[in-house]
C-alpha cells in the first residue's frame, strides 16, 4: 500500500481520495477514516474583558512581559492574558510551540525559514511574513525539534 498526502491550502476542509483495485480493502479504510475524530487542540485565553477559545494552530507568537502574556494570532489579532511564558509552555501538551528567546515562543508549524543574523543569532520567518529574532541559546533546541528529536537530545 502506498500513501500520498497532498496539501491544498485552497480547500476549506479535508478531502480524502482512496484509489486502488481492491474494493473490500478500500471500503474498510474508508470506514476506519469515518470513525476517527480529529482532535483539535484549543486554548482558553482569559483577557481583562473576555474569554477567547482559540485553536493552538491559529497562534503564531507568544511573548511574555513579566506576568503578562501577549498572544499573536494568524489574523494579526493580539490577546493579552495574565500568565507567564513558562506556564504557557508547560500547558502545551501537543508540543506545538518552541521557545526562541527568554521571553518569546513561536508555533513550529508557522515557521517558514531561518536565516543567520549577526553574533550567532538567527531570524525566524513565519507564514504571515513576520520576522522574529532567535537567540543563539535556543538554536539547538529548535533544530532538535525540527528534526524530530526530544528537547534534551544533542545535535
Amino acid at each position: 500500500m502506498e500513501i500520498k498526502i497532498n496539501v491544498n491550502e485552497s480547500l476549506n476542509d479535508i478531502e480524502v481520495v482512496i484509489s486502488g483495485n481492491d474494493l473490500t480493502k478500500m471500503t474498510a479504510i474508508a470506514k476506519q477514516l469515518q470513525t476517527k475524530t480529529v482532535e483539535t487542540h484549543k486554548l482558553v485565553i482569559k483577557t481583562a474583558d473576555d474569554i477567547h477559545v482559540v485553536a493552538q494552530s491559529d497562534i503564531l507568537i507568544v511573548e511574555s512581559f513579566g506576568n503578562d502574556l501577549s498572544v499573536t494570532l494568524k489574523q494579526q489579532q493580539q490577546l493579552t492574558t495574565r500568565k507567564t511564558l513558562k506556564q504557557f509552555l508547560s500547558s502545551d501538551t501537543s508540543h506545538l510551540f518552541v521557545q526562541i528567546s527568554r521571553s518569546m515562543a513561536i508555533n513550529l508549524n508557522a515557521l517558514v525559514r531561518m536565516e543567520s543574523a549577526f553574533s550567532g543569532n538567527y531570524y525566524a520567518f513565519l507564514t504571515d511574513g513576520t520576522r522574529v529574532t532567535v537567540s543563539r541559546r535556543f538554536i539547538k533546541n529548535i533544530l532538535n525539534r525540527l528534526e524530530g528529536r526530544a528537547d534534551n537530545e544533542t545535535v
